[in-house]
């Protein structure tokens, strides 16, 4: 089908993955008991125009929208609270298309820093417009992981000196293991003691038969699933961030949510570590050279 002048040009796949979740938080929106509600992400679903669903059968968007479901209320949660706890600015690496810094009923003032690539924030600007969220300052950051994103982050008027909440929330899993290193570290070095972090990790995900064919299709795109380790909060802990794994039976939201794929979570060998927070412990390790 030809696009006309008015019809937005296709997104590259790394970014249509922000907007397959964009339209899984806009379903979840209108839910009878939401996990979370994002007004915001229905009409970026709406701007994107016509757009391919999400790969995978019924089975793999059910657990993919489910899961998303969780991890945006676990996140939003874990961001209150660091804020509230003394952070004055929050850092979202891969921000994609939730709309955090309008949407989360922030307790303070906070500086909010929205890192992803240019096309994606031109996009997502768009659609933004003139509006600003009513308590943070919202400040994007059009920059690529893989490359001296620390250096654009500073420049946009970021402080290391001052406590940050990180969030990694579906980025790192799309980097090498090398650059994913690479960005834990960094971050680390520009975060004192008292800073915090929320990371979503690959676990048994990977061996999930379901999500066969969305593996295969993000692939196909360009953005595989590269980054998974074994022991996630060992893997941070080596790069001086002490985390902690919650236990979804602790979270009423989730244990309800993910109970229907508990079996076949065991059957593929699920070792946790799906979601994961951690504060900033000591000097730690120094960034990789440059």
């Amino acid at each position: 089908m030809s696009r006309t002048g008015g019809e937005p040009p296709p997104l590259p796949t790394v970014c249509r993955t922000a907007l397959w979740t964009a339209r899984m938080r806009a379903d979840e929106s209108r839910a009878a008991s939401p996990c979370v509600v994002d007004p915001w992400a229905a009409e970026f679903v709406a701007a994107a125009g016509p757009q391919d669903p999400p790969p995978g059968g019924p089975e793999a968007r059910s657990f993919l929208h489910d899961g998303v479901a969780v991890r945006s209320r676990y996140f939003d949660d874990y961001l209150l609270e660091a804020v509230a706890g003394g952070c004055s600015q929050a850092v979202l690496l891969g921000a994609g298309l939730d709309a955090r810094a309008f949407r989360l009923p922030w307790p303070r003032p906070v500086d909010v820093f929205e890192v992803d690539l240019p096309d994606l924030l031109d996009f997502k600007n768009r659609v933004v417009g003139a509006r600003a969220p009513a308590a943070a300052r919202r400040i994007t950051v059009a920059a690529d992981l893989r490359d001296a994103w620390a250096d654009a982050l500073i420049a946009a008027g970021f402080d290391p000196a001052r406590r940050t909440a990180w969030l990694c929330e579906g980025t790192l899993v799309y980097l090498e293991p090398d650059q994913a290193d690479a960005v834990v570290r960094t971050m680390a070095a520009h975060s004192p003691p008292g800073s915090e972090v929320g990371a979503e990790t690959m676990t048994s995900q990977d061996g999930l038969g379901c999500l066969r064919s969305c593996r295969d299709t993000l692939s196909a795109g360009g953005a595989s699933w590269r980054w998974a380790p074994r022991d996630p909060a060992a893997w941070w802990a080596e790069r001086g961030w002490r985390m902690t794994v919650p236990d979804p039976a602790s979270l009423p939201y989730a244990a309800e949510r993910m109970a229907p794929y508990l079996p076949m979570l065991r059957q593929a060998g699920d070792a946790g570590g799906w979601l994961l927070t951690g504060t900033r412990c000591g000097p730690g390790p120094a960034a990789p050279p440059a």
